[in-house]
C-alpha cells in the first residue's frame, strides 16, 4: 500500500530545536519521530512512502535514503528551489504537495494514507483502511475524542449518526463547539480527491480540501477509534514526548539499550559507577555517556549519547541531547539542552554561546580550557547555593 508523510515544514513552534533538525528528525530519546512512523507503516504493510520536503530536505533525504533499511520504498518530493546551491522551501500547501507528486508520475492509483511527520502514533492502520474503503469513501480523517475542555486547541469535526462529514469548526470557543471529535492530521483519500486540487499556488488539505469535499458531496467520513496520538508541535511537547518515553508511557515502546538498574537504561561503552553518582529512575543514558563522581541525575530525564556530567553536576527531569557536557556544580533542572541552547519547555531559550555560558554547559567534544577568575567566582556561589540546598 502507499503513503505519503508530510514533512516539508519549518515547525517554527519547535524552535529552536528546528534551527539544528527539521522537525521529523528531532530526536524522541535519540530517535527520529518520523523513524517511529516508518516503523508503523511498515508493521501495516504501506512499503511505498513518499516524503514532501522542503526545509532542511538533504537531512532527512540522507538519512533514510531509499527506504532499504526499512524493508520499504521510499521517494521524496521537494516543494522548494535550488538557489545558490541551496534549498529554498517554497509552499504549496500540505494538498497543493500531494497534487504535484500526483502531476509528476501518478503514483496515486488505489487508496492512500497521508500523515503528518511530527507525531507519535500506535493507530491500526489497517483497521482505517477497512473503514474507509466498506463506506465506499473519496476521503475519511482519523479523528480522536478530546476532553471538552481541550477542543478550542483543534479542528472540530461534525458528523452525522453514520459518521458522515457534515462541517468543521476551526479552533471553536469552548461553549460554541458543536463535537468533542478533533482532526488528528490523518487522511485516507482516493485518487479521484485530486480533482479538487487546482494545479496551482497553495492548496491545504484541512482548511480548504475537506470543506470543499463536503461542499460537493462527497462521500467523506470520519472515524474515532482508540490509539495514543502525542503530538510534538511545540518544544512542550518535545519535552514531554521524551519524558513519556523513558517512562514507558508511550504504548510499545521502551528505552534503547540494557537496563543497568530497575528503571535505567544505558547504552553501550558508558563509564557510569553506579557507586559513585547518584541515580533516581527512571533514566536513559545514551552510549558513550559519562558520569562522574558525585554527579546526580533524578528522573524522568534523557541523557544523550556522548555526554559527560561531571562531578557534583545535578541534573533533574530534563532531556539532555547528545554530546552536551554539564559542568561541575551545575543544577540543570527541568531544561531541554539541544545543542548551544538551553530550552525551558514553555519557550524561552538561552543560546550558551551569546550569552556566554559554556563554562556551565559546553560541547562534551571540546577540549576543556582555563576558566576566567570570574567564571570561577560564579561556580564558587554555584557550589555554595548547592551545598547549603543539600544542608537543608
Amino acid at each position: 500500500m502507499k503513503a505519503v508523510i508530510l514533512a516539508g515544514g519549518k515547525g517554527t513552534r519547535v524552535r529552536p530545536l528546528t534551527y539544528l533538525l527539521p522537525k521529523p528528525m528531532v530526536p524522541i530519546v535519540e530517535r527520529p519521530i518520523m523513524s517511529f512512523l516508518l516503523d508503523l507503516l511498515k508493521k501495516h504493510d504501506f512499503n511505498e512512502v513518499i516524503v514532501t520536503v522542503g526545509y532542511m530536505a538533504n537531512t532527512i533525504e540522507d538519512h533514510y535514503k531509499n527506504g532499504a533499511d526499512y524493508g520499504m520504498q521510499i521517494a521524496y518530493s521537494l516543494e522548494g528551489k535550488l538557489e545558490e546551491g541551496e534549498i529554498v522551501p517554497v509552499g504549496l500547501g500540505s494538498a497543493g504537495g500531494l497534487k504535484k507528486v500526483q502531476d509528476y508520475s501518478k503514483f496515486f492509483d488505489e487508496p492512500f494514507l497521508v500523515i503528518c511527520g511530527d507525531a507519535l502514533i500506535d493507530l491500526d492502520f489497517t483497521a482505517a483502511m477497512e473503514f474507509h474503503k466498506k463506506n465506499g469513501a473519496t476521503a475519511t480523517v482519523i479523528c480522536k475524542e478530546v476532553p471538552k475542555d481541550e477542543v478550542y486547541k483543534y479542528g472540530v469535526v461534525v458528523t452525522d449518526e453514520n459518521n458522515k462529514v457534515l462541517s468543521f469548526q476551526e479552533k471553536p470557543k469552548v461553549e460554541e463547539a458543536k463535537s468533542n471529535i478533533i482532526n488528528t492530521g490523518i487522511y485516507i483519500f482516493n485518487p479521484e480527491v485530486f480533482d479538487y486540487i487546482p494545479d496551482d499556488g497553495e492548496f491545504d488539505i484541512g482548511g480548504e480540501l475537506l470543506p470543499l469535499l463536503v461542499e460537493k458531496g462527497e462521500p467523506f467520513y470520519a472515524t474515532a477509534p482508540e490509539f495514543q496520538w502525542v503530538d510534538v508541535g511545540s518544544t512542550r511537547d518535545f519535552y514531554d514526548a521524551n519524558i513519556m518515553l523513558v517512562n514507558q508511557e508511550i504504548n510499545d515502546v521502551k528505552p534503547y539499550g540494557k537496563e543497568i538498574a530497575p528503571g535505567i537504561w544505558a547504552g553501550i561503552n558508558c563509564d557510569i559507577n553506579l557507586d559513585e553518582v547518584e541515580l533516581t529512575a527512571p533514566l536513559y543514558f545514551g552510549s558513550s555517556v559519562r558520569l562522574e563522581k558525585g554527579a546526580k541525575v533524578v528522573g524522568p530525564s534523557m541523557i544523550g549519547s556522548g555526554s559527560i556530567i561531571k562531578a557534583n553536576a545535578i541534573v533533574t527531569e530534563s532531556v539532555v541531547l547528545g554530546y552536551t557536557k554539564i559542568s561541575s556544580h551545575a543544577h540543570i533542572e527541568k531544561k531541554i539542552i539541544a545543542g548551544k541552547y538551553i530550552i525551558n519547555p514553555f519557550g524561552s531559550s538561552i543560546d550558551i554561546e551569546e550569552s556566554d555560558m559554556s563554562f556551565l554547559v559546553d560541547d562534551a567534544r571540546k577540549e576543556e580550557g582555563a576558566i576566567s577568575e570570574e567564571q570561577k567566582e560564579i561556580m564558587e556561589m554555584i557550589q555554595n547555593i548547592s551545598e547549603l540546598a543539600t544542608n537543608r
